[in-house]
């Protein structure tokens, strides 16, 4: 019986315009009303996925930016914050620079404008930067405010895939822990990378929960669609796959779903919790 759903934000609870269907909104409700715990995985930040949460009243603690951040969104009760030591991340942006591949470094959790870039991004994730405008701090020199810093909450490499992983590999040459590399997306030959602090990832934060709450993994239910779900739905009783997610994502998940932009969280919650229920 699957007692808690972790469900991603992009790509999978939201439309491509970013915006929840009645449908999946109600077939949410409807969950939290048999009793199962409903929460949300992202890798957004708290800043930009708060309202979301708090849309569906989620009441448990919700997970952001891949799992550095686990929050109560109502009490705002901080569970679990980790950082990544900014020496560590100057490594990562002096490997960047020496790779050609385009840093950023995210300074805060809970800051408006937490992203510090250099200069503008031209390439496959335009869209993302577009989006996050109203985050971004231009500065004259990462390494300078890095130095300033005792730590930050990540740094994303977002390049060809070649010189992302070139970069990354020169990191690792020098520096075997105190981070962890999480692979977010890859679209159009490039890859959006993020190095966060220690032991983050969706599935370290799913150990919380199932602490939290004294279940198995067999007990819960991901809903996800990107690279970044991959690590999490592996060890899950039941993963799901949105229609939109990439191949390899789709070909390891238990169920595959219909689109984010055909309310296929609200079909998945209905095969396997609401008409299970009603079998019952």
């Amino acid at each position: 019986m699957i007692k808690l759903v972790c469900i991603d934000l992009d790509g999978t609870l939201l439309d491509s315009k970013k915006c929840i269907s009645e449908s999946n909104r109600e077939s949410i409700r409807r969950t939290i009303e048999l009793g199962v715990n409903v929460t949300i995985f992202t890798g957004r930040s708290f800043g930009s996925a708060a309202r979301y949460v708090r849309e569906l009243e989620i009441s448990i603690p919700a997970v952001f930016q891949n799992g550095a951040l686990i929050i109560d969104p109502v009490g705002m009760k901080v569970y679990r914050s980790i950082e990544l030591d900014s020496t560590l991340a100057r490594h990562f942006v002096e490997s960047c620079r020496a790779h050609s591949v385009y840093p950023v470094v995210y300074e805060s959790f809970f800051s408006e404008k937490d992203m510090l870039v250099e200069g503008p991004y031209h390439g496959a994730f335009d869209e993302y930067f577009r989006l996050n405008t109203h985050r971004i701090t231009l500065v004259k020199d990462l390494i300078e405010e890095l130095r300033k810093k005792n730590s930050v909450v990540e740094v994303a490499l977002v390049g060809s895939v070649d010189d992302v992983n070139r970069a990354i590999r020169d990191v690792s040459s020098i520096a075997h822990d105190g981070y962890t590399v999480v692979e977010n997306q890859k679209r159009d030959g490039e890859a959006f990378v993020e190095i966060f602090g220690p032991n983050v990832g969706k599935e370290k934060a799913l150990e919380f929960f199932l602490d939290m709450y004294g279940i198995s993994p067999r007990e819960v239910m991901y809903v996800g669609d990107n690279l970044n779900d991959v690590s999490i739905m592996r060890m899950v009783g039941i993963s799901v796959a949105m229609m939109n997610a990439p191949e390899e994502v789709r070909e390891i998940a238990t169920y595959v779903t219909e689109s984010n932009d055909d309310s296929g969280v609200a079909k998945a919650l209905e095969r396997f919790i609401l008409q299970e229920c009603v079998r019952e």
